[in-house]
């Protein structure tokens, strides 16, 4: 598992570290749960390390292929590609323009850092927003180098008690492997 997904009300996080096309399926899976509890299009932010290494070309190519099935689903969609200098400034060019050859400019926003992510958040989802971003800031997924693979997490601490939503795909599969404390 190389994506951390966190989930709140109408917003989803992904925390990106070498892409694979299964860590994809569960973006999108958690963007239409989203989608679910909340009635509509929610806000999709996707954080990519400086040091995060490319997708394949195969998973590059399946990216371009269900990118519209993904902005579907998404009020705005915020890509913070981090990292300083010219070769940086150059990345976010190049998607700030693939982005906007799609035509919904008040949708796609390219990012250096989350910070800049807030301004551009609508202010109806302003406060879910915020609330997710501290609750992945807690979890250490906001600062801090790539992961090509994640520790696993207790996601049932991370469960939304009003939308339902849990931050990712619920664990354990069998109720026979729960443990109460």
């Amino acid at each position: 598992m190389s994506c951390e997904i966190v989930v709140g009300e109408g917003v989803v996080l992904a925390v990106w570290g070498k892409p694979k096309k299964e860590d994809i399926d569960r973006v999108i899976e958690q963007l239409q749960l989203a989608v679910a509890q909340s009635g509509g299009p929610v806000v999709y932010i996707t954080r990519v390390p400086e040091d995060a290494p490319a997708p394949e070309p195969i998973v590059r190519t399946y990216l371009n292929k269900i990118m519209p099935q993904v902005t579907a689903l998404c009020s705005t969609y915020h890509v913070v590609l981090e990292g300083t200098g010219f070769l940086a400034a150059v990345k976010r060019g190049i998607l700030v323009g693939l982005f906007q050859i799609g035509g919904r400019r008040d949708t796609f926003f390219v990012t250096a850092t989350i910070d800049e992510v807030k301004k551009n958040v609508e202010p109806e989802r302003q406060l879910s927003t915020r609330a997710l971003l501290i609750r992945a800031e807690a979890r250490g997924l906001l600062h801090g180098p790539a992961r090509t693979t994640l520790p696993p997490f207790d996601r049932h601490l991370e469960a939304t008690s009003r939308s339902g939503v849990r931050a990712a795909p619920t664990f354990p599969e069998n109720i026979a492997d729960v443990n109460y404390r």
